[in-house]
């Protein structure tokens, strides 16, 4: 918890906003297949885990916003 708020502190403080779709695509390709295989087969909890490890300073929000953009994607692909 006190990670989490000091890591919102610092970005708050240098007036940067969090963009979690462009922190997904700055992830290694390992990660981001991580994150699919949780949200596609594992399910959305072990999807949300992953997000709060990987970022802590994002949001619920953040997190929908993630999980509907590869959503979009998938069915985008197929």
């Amino acid at each position: 918890m006190f990670m989490k708020s000091g890591l919102r502190e610092i970005i708050e403080a240098t007036g940067g906003t969090f963009d979690i779709i462009e922190e997904f695509s700055q992830l290694s390709p390992r990660r981001k297949v991580l994150l699919c295989d949780h949200l596609f087969i594992e399910g959305a909890q072990a999807f949300y885990n992953t997000i709060e490890l990987l970022w802590p300073q994002s949001t619920h929000e953040d997190a929908v916003e993630l999980e509907k953009f590869l959503y979009s994607l998938k069915y985008k692909i197929n």
